[in-house]
């Protein structure tokens, strides 16, 4: 049985539709940042920087979406969410992954947290402004990318990897140039919506979305 902390459209929608792709017995308990849910010492002690997702197993307790996938995926290879470890394909898988939640999460984090960063209200919303920028600049890369080696990431094979990019499409919904605007990207986000596994994980936690609009 897995245990996934996690709150509405938060960095825990790639890991919970992972938990469903594999098959597995999860529950899933909310953590309400409204009630400040995430700073009381109880959920410290599950993450102790306060963020979601979080993920029990076990005795095993762990955060980082990134990690999480990649656990999920090691634990339940006949999903087949991740190349094998021999296969030529596992470095271009964790390439991808590593570059989205280092380089592209990071741009967003800028864009919907600049106050994390940087004190003074002109000063955030010029780092907002420069990430909106970094993050349509992103999205520019990876169509050309899917241009010549989509539709997925990993080619014709879908991954864990397609999990955490579109997480990071969906979350661009309300931005000055939303992923979707990229063809080949909004290729990509629609194949990955139409899973039967993100189409659960939009209803359990309550999200409307459609990549076409």
């Amino acid at each position: 049985m897995y245990t996934l902390y996690w709150t509405p459209t938060g960095a825990n929608m790639a890991a919970h539709a992972a938990l469903i792709e594999i098959g597995a017995r999860y529950e899933l308990i909310l953590v309400d940042l409204d009630k400040g849910e995430h700073r009381t010492q109880a959920y410290r002690k599950i993450h102790p920087h306060g963020r979601v997702p979080a993920l029990r197993h076990g005795d095993l307790v762990m955060y980082e979406s990134a990690a999480i996938l990649l656990y999920l995926a090691d634990r339940h290879p006949e999903a087949g969410l991740a190349p094998d470890l021999k296969s030529p394909e596992r470095g271009l898988f964790n390439q991808w992954l590593m570059h989205l939640t280092n380089t592209m999460q990071e741009h967003q984090m800028h864009w919907f947290h600049p106050d994390f960063y940087i004190d003074g209200a002109e000063l955030q919303a010029a780092l907002k402004a420069h990430a909106s920028g970094r993050i349509e600049e992103s999205f520019g890369y990876f169509d050309g990318v899917l241009a010549g080696q989509g539709p997925y990431l990993l080619g014709q094979r879908f991954s864990a990897a397609d999990l955490f990019f579109y997480m990071l499409a969906f979350w661009t919904r309300r931005m000055r140039r939303p992923a979707m605007t990229f063809p080949n990207v909004r290729r990509l986000v629609q194949l990955v919506h139409e899973r039967p596994a993100v189409a659960q994980m939009m209803r359990e936690e309550g999200i409307a979305f459609d990549p076409r609009e």
